[in-house]
């Protein structure tokens, strides 16, 4: 559930604006009862010097409620010029990164919810009675103060985030934290090398109600629903897959005295959100593949930055170290009762993993010798954290990046020196062992 809800707010884009504006009209309408009532008398215990007359109010907040419109136009237009940057520039996945920051969306609901106040203050403002005193625009200065220092912030804010540099340590920071959370989700559970052989006499099969990638997976509320049935519940994809509505889910194995209700179906269902696109909560994969992206575009000809590539592989190669430590296989969620009924995911594949990388670096790369070596110097970083069986993996996906590498590679000086890198990591792989 909550998994949910951070999928949605972060899909909601307007949600801070719009929270925050309506904070803001709730705030004027209170201080316009304040300034209004006969029972409330503020001067009695606030300073004299907070207090302005009803016609300097008025000036004062025309101007902020100006300026303020001002200020959010030109954040909402630096907003857009970012936006094209990072889905030009690195990467249209990225895009998101962006938008769903919180002090983007908090400095667009300030200013709004400056706007807001400003104006709903001086709409009331022909109801205050003669030369009485009142405090709204006190206030408005206040919050346009607030609103400046959020300015600033935005403004170091945009230029910290333009910057390819930091752009990759945050996909790199999300793409770990992604990882850590996945291998605290498996922990203590067994995990089984191949697919368990079922004995059970009736076999119920589920199909997806949508079109999409697969979001989230509740991997606890499907072991609960599977006690309850007291079967063996097997999920047969895996976050981030794109299914449609007739690919099957879920396969429910059940013995002949098990009483299956069709609101099961439903239950099973709501515990996987499926949307037209991917989301990086649960799928690593999905962090990783953006900062593919960004390789991808500074290796093609109309970008020519490899330093860029280069930099992103070495650190895509130490999440792919992270990702080597899992085991491939199944593992099985299990609820501690009397019951027989478990869950069974599949793991994540390792020698899939890396291949669905790097393959397209291989691909755009294989005549650079630059890129080459620095996914060469990853994936010693890769095979440093591997098991054995994983490291199996990275010593084939280098023979087959080597079955694609250009002949002017494997000549001369660049072919000592892609030897010399692959050499060190057969030597780590062998050392490894003794």
């Amino acid at each position: 559930m909550f998994n949910k809800l951070l999928l949605l707010f972060k899909k909601s884009i307007w949600l801070y604006p719009a929270l925050i504006s309506l904070l803001s009209f709730l705030g004027a309408l209170l201080v316009v009862y304040l300034d209004t009532s006969f029972f409330i008398d503020l001067t009695s215990f606030l300073p004299s010097i907070l207090f302005t007359s009803v016609d300097l109010s008025k000036t004062i907040l025309t101007v902020i409620a100006g300026a303020l419109i001002t200020m959010t136009t030109f954040t909402f237009s630096t907003t857009m010029v970012v936006l094209t940057t990072y889905s030009s520039q690195f990467s249209p996945r990225t895009v998101e990164n962006f938008l769903s920051d919180e002090t983007t969306m908090k400095t667009l609901g300030i200013f709004t919810g400056g706007f807001v106040y400003s104006i709903t203050t001086l709409l009331f403002m022909r109801i205050a009675l003669g030369e009485q005193l009142v405090i709204s625009a006190t206030l408005a200065i206040l919050y346009s103060l607030v609103c400046l220092a959020y300015f600033i912030l935005y403004i170091t804010h945009v230029g910290s985030f333009i910057q390819t540099n930091n752009l990759i340590e945050r996909l790199y920071i999300s793409a770990l934290k992604r990882i850590e959370d996945y291998k605290e989700l498996i922990k203590d559970k067994d995990i089984v090398e191949r697919e368990i052989k079922e004995t059970e006499d009736l076999m119920i099969r589920i199909t997806s109600k949508s079109n999409g990638y697969i979001q989230l997976i509740d991997h606890n509320k499907i072991s609960e629903i599977a006690s309850e049935i007291n079967c063996l519940l097997i999920f047969e994809e895996r976050i981030g897959s794109f299914v449609s509505d007739s690919t099957i889910i879920f396969t429910l194995h059940l013995n002949d005295n098990t009483e299956y209700k069709e609101e099961y179906t439903e239950k099973l269902l709501n515990t996987v959100t499926i949307g037209m696109g991917k989301s990086e909560i649960q799928d690593f994969s999905f962090a990783i593949q953006k900062i593919v992206e960004i390789a991808l575009r500074a290796i093609s000809p109309g970008v020519n930055d490899p330093n860029t590539a280069n930099h992103c592989l070495k650190i895509i190669g130490i999440l792919l170290g992270k990702v080597a430590e899992l085991e491939d296989g199944y593992v099985i969620f299990k609820k501690s009762d009397d019951k027989n009924g478990k869950a069974i995911f599949r793991t994540i594949s390792f020698e899939k993993e890396i291949y669905y990388t790097l393959y397209q670096i291989v691909h755009y790369g294989k005549s650079d010798i630059s890129v080459m070596l620095s996914m060469l110097q990853g994936l010693l970083f890769t095979i440093e954290k591997a098991g054995k069986e994983n490291q199996k993996a990275v010593l084939s996906f280098i023979d087959y990046t080597w079955n694609k590498l250009e002949t002017g590679l494997l000549k001369g000086y660049d072919n000592i020196l892609l030897e010399k890198a692959r050499n060190k990591i057969i030597s780590h792989t062998q050392n490894s062992h003794n």
